[in-house]
């Protein structure tokens, strides 16, 4: 009976003990330890993150590779200070670089005319001036004549020649005019002789505004201007001298213009007043003495034509 129930009570000893080590947990993990009688299953691979740049082999290095040094030495990306590159490096996490101060050239990721921070940014462009239509300089040449209220003998003195002009125009209705002539008067078969050389400033207002379009025009002028004189004559004792004077000009006048587009002419005429300078010789010698080779102060008509052009 004793020998009965310690086979019993071994039996459920064995029993209880593979039991007990039949339910104890494997580690998946555990390499090179389990024991003979109960080798573990291989563990179940177990799902990793998935590292995005995995799929995208390394750049390779870019550079001179010489078969004799082996690869080429990759220089570091310069220091920049503001914005950002992306350096992928093999497997490894994204490093970034910024580029240099205000550049604004467009990402790798976006075309070129993406709205992102490194999109190309239109350049200011400033628009081209058209022209107008108004044609604001000329240059051109005159003839013309000045009579004058001044006697030689029987024959009132008129001087005739030529010269040339520069003119200035607005859009509108005013202008600008620098004239220079170039006049000669003979009487007594040459016996007394006069050269005048006019030159004139004068301010200029068209009726209608300049534009090609306006093939003709009325304006008036007025200015001011300087008149040197030389006249030859002969003195008391039938001696041949020429005498050097200088008169003060104000002028006013109408004149009208015929222009297609850059070639023009015009024409004017024009009412002088003229004062001899007295302050130095010989003008100091005649004073108001009437007859004088250029009185002290006189007036006349002036008439030119001209040929001008316009630019």
């Amino acid at each position: 009976m004793r020998i009965s129930v310690s086979l019993a009570v071994l039996s459920a000893t064995l029993m209880v003990g593979g039991a007990a080590r039949a339910q104890q947990p494997i580690n998946p993990y555990l390499s090179g330890e389990a024991t003979e009688e109960a080798q573990p299953a291989p563990p179940t691979a177990v799902a990793q993150p998935i590292d995005p740049y995995s799929a995208y082999p390394a750049p390779p290095a870019y550079g001179y590779q010489s078969p004799q040094t082996g690869p080429a030495q990759v220089p570091s990306p310069p220091s920049y200070q503001q914005g950002y590159y992306l350096y992928p490096s093999g497997g490894g996490p994204p490093v970034y670089y910024a580029p240099p101060a205000g550049y604004r050239g467009a990402c790798a990721s976006c075309c070129c005319c993406a709205s992102c921070g490194y999109a190309q940014q239109p350049r200011l462009v400033r628009p081209v001036r058209k022209w107008d239509g108004a044609r604001r300089f000329s240059i051109g040449a005159h003839v013309g004549f000045l009579s004058l209220n001044q006697t030689v003998g029987n024959d009132q003195v008129t001087l005739g020649g030529a010269g040339f002009q520069l003119r200035l125009r607005s859009k509108g209705r005013f202008g600008f005019e620098v004239a220079q002539s170039f006049l000669h008067g003979s009487y007594w078969s040459g016996a007394w002789q006069r050269d005048s050389f006019p030159f004139s400033l004068g301010l200029m207002f068209y009726i209608f505004p300049n534009d090609d379009k306006h093939h003709f025009n009325i304006y008036a002028v007025a200015g001011v201007g300087l008149v040197p004189d030389s006249v030859t004559l002969y003195d008391e004792n039938r001696i041949k001298v020429t005498q050097d004077f200088t008169e003060v000009m104000l002028h006013a006048g109408l004149g009208a213009e015929l222009r297609f587009k850059w070639f023009g002419i015009e024409a004017d005429g024009r009412v002088l007043g003229l004062w001899r300078d007295s302050s130095d010789r010989p003008a100091t010698y005649y004073g108001d003495v009437k007859g004088a080779p250029v009185p002290k102060s006189s007036y006349g008509f002036q008439g030119n034509l001209y040929v001008s052009l316009w630019f």
